[in-house]
C-alpha cells in the first residue's frame, strides 16, 4: 500500500497497532483472524446452546439470523457491503464522492508500535484514515468518524433479525448469561463473540484475547504510514 493508492478517493486506510508480539511465521494466520475478529457479526457463544435449546430457540437457526444482512447489491464475490448513515451519504455527496462506484477498505497491521510504550490492556487501537475530501471538509469529523466506523466495525449488538428472534421466544440473553457465568469463563465475559471457537482459540493463544479487546480506541489521523513490510495489507471492495 503506497501513499498514492491511500490518496484514491473511495479507499478507507486502516492501522491496526499490535499490542502483541508475534512472529514473523504467524503474522499472516494472525492477521486473517483479527481481520474475523474486527469485521465479524456478533453470534451467541455456543456455550449458552443447551439453555437456549430449552427456551425453544434453534441455535442453528438463531447463528444465520446473526449474520450481517447482505442487500446484494455488490457483485464481486466476498466484498464487504458498506452501509452508510444518511448523514455519510449527504457529506459524500456534498464534496463529490460516489459510494455506489466502488471502493475498498484497506487494513495493514503494525507491529512495532508500542516498542518504545506500553500497549493498552483493554482495547485495540486503531488509526482511521478517511478519503481525503471527506477528512478535510466534513463539519463534524468526529461524528463522520463515528458513521463510518460503525458502518465498519458494527455497534456490537446482535442483528435485528437475530434479536427479533429472541424476542419471539421471550428470551433475555442477560439473564442466561448470568446462569451461566462459569461456562462462559467468567462474569466479564461477554456472551456473544465475533469469530469461530477455533479462531477465539488461536487469538488467545497468541496472547490476543477477544475480551479482553472487545473495545476499539479509534484515531482519525490525516497521514498514515505503509504497514510494515511483513504485515499483510488486507482490503475488500465495498459497493454501498
Amino acid at each position: 500500500m503506497t501513499t498514492t493508492d491511500a490518496e484514491a478517493t473511495n479507499i478507507i486506510q486502516i492501522e491496526v497497532l499490535v499490542p502483541v508480539s508475534m512472529p514473523d511465521e504467524e503474522r499472516a494466520r494472525f492477521e486473517r483472524a483479527m481481520v474475523a475478529f474486527m469485521f465479524g457479526a456478533d453470534h451467541v457463544r455456543p456455550e449458552l446452546r443447551e439453555d437456549l435449546a430449552a427456551a425453544g430457540v434453534d441455535f442453528n437457526h438463531l447463528a444465520e439470523l446473526s449474520q450481517n444482512p447482505r442487500i446484494g447489491v455488490c457483485p464481486t464475490p466476498g466484498a464487504l457491503e458498506f452501509i452508510p448513515s444518511d448523514h455519510l451519504v449527504q457529506v459524500c455527496k456534498q464534496h463529490g464522492i460516489d459510494l455506489t462506484s466502488g471502493g475498498s477498505v484497506v487494513v495493514g497491521f503494525t507491529y512495532g508500535a508500542y516498542a518504545d510504550r506500553q500497549p493498552p490492556s483493554d482495547q485495540l487501537e486503531v488509526n482511521l484514515r478517511l478519503p481525503r475530501a471527506v477528512h478535510r471538509d466534513a463539519v463534524d469529523s468526529s461524528e463522520l468518524t463515528a458513521d463510518i466506523v460503525r458502518a465498519l466495525f458494527g455497534d456490537c449488538q446482535l442483528a435485528e433479525p437475530a434479536q427479533a428472534y429472541l424476542r419471539a421466544h421471550g428470551v433475555d440473553l442477560t439473564e442466561i448469561a448470568a446462569r451461566n457465568v462459569d461456562r462462559l469463563g467468567g462474569p466479564e465475559v461477554p456472551f456473544t463473540s465475533r469469530v469461530s471457537p477455533r479462531a477465539h482459540r488461536y487469538l488467545v493463544e497468541k496472547g490476543f484475547n477477544v475480551e479482553q479487546f472487545g473495545r476499539f480506541t479509534v484515531n482519525s489521523v490525516d497521514q498514515l504510514g505503509t504497514p510494515d513490510e511483513a504485515g499483510l495489507a488486507w482490503s475488500k471492495t465495498t459497493c454501498c
